[in-house]
């Protein structure tokens, strides 16, 4: 496979935010490795991007060795600078009632998959002269919320496994960012979800938004960015004073348990 000389790695390229973001990042002129499981939505997208030409096709399967094995061979092809992790599942539902495997399996790809890649690539990336590594969380990563136990688990550990990374490689070429969206339009959150959400009146912001914020993060010395207003003030009250953000969500529960059952 012949990879650009100069790449993004889009780690989750065919997803709602991935397609977003390529599409703006190929405008720019990038040159972009998109990953996916899906051969034919990757082939979809790259086919609808500016200057297809530059652009590369990746398929492999985060969650499997193969799969991030084939991702560290990309890296070590050619100099790429920037990877974005945007692979991600969630499942609405009371912790209760969720499986031993749906646990597991949303663990295994927001958390254990990414860090497990992200472990074998540091030795290739320290031999860069720079690199970016951005891991997508949400903002569910900062507030815990009824109905996504085991998401907002996955995405707590994730926000934790960026900022201590971060800061452990901090004298190394290697920038590790934490992006974290609110809820987003894509086709991650189920119907049911969807009515939950407007019926608490959260927003969600669309994955052109989204994905134009992101490029900005990226822009910046930032290490982290949260999306979302009034989101990021509670994400700032639960660090300080959560038993008010428990308050007020108890007054949603007749809500949410509408949803979750």
């Amino acid at each position: 496979m012949t990879l650009p000389d100069k790449a993004t790695l889009i780690i989750g390229a065919s997803g709602g935010i991935g397609q977003a973001l390529a599409q703006q990042l190929a405008e720019q002129g990038e040159s972009l490795v998109l990953c996916g499981r899906n051969q034919t939505a990757l082939a979809h997208l790259k086919a609808n991007l500016a200057a297809q030409e530059k652009h590369t096709i990746l398929v492999a399967d985060l969650t499997s060795v193969a799969g991030r094995e084939a991702i560290v061979l990309a890296v070590s092809n050619a100099p790429i600078d920037t990877i974005i992790n945007l692979a991600g599942t969630n499942q609405l539902s009371a912790f209760k009632k969720q499986t031993h495997e749906s646990i597991e399996t949303t663990i295994h790809t927001n958390l254990t998959a990414i860090m497990l890649l992200i472990h074998d690539l540091i030795p290739l990336l320290e031999t860069r002269s720079s690199s970016t590594l951005v891991n997508v969380g949400s903002t569910l990563g900062a507030i815990g919320l009824p109905g996504y136990v085991t998401y907002c688990t996955s995405k707590f550990a994730l926000r934790g496994f960026s900022e201590a990374l971060s800061r452990e490689l901090a004298d190394t070429a290697i920038n590790v960012k934490y992006f974290a969206p609110r809820t987003t339009e894509t086709s991650i959150n189920s119907a049911r979800a969807n009515a939950m959400n407007m019926e608490l009146g959260n927003k969600a912001d669309s994955t052109q938004y989204v994905a134009n914020e992101l490029i900005r993060f990226l822009a910046t010395e930032k290490e982290s960015c949260h999306l979302g207003w009034p989101e990021k003030l509670f994400v700032k009250i639960n660090s300080v004073l959560p038993s008010a953000v428990s308050k007020h969500l108890k007054t949603q529960l007749p809500i949410v348990r509408k949803y979750i059952g």
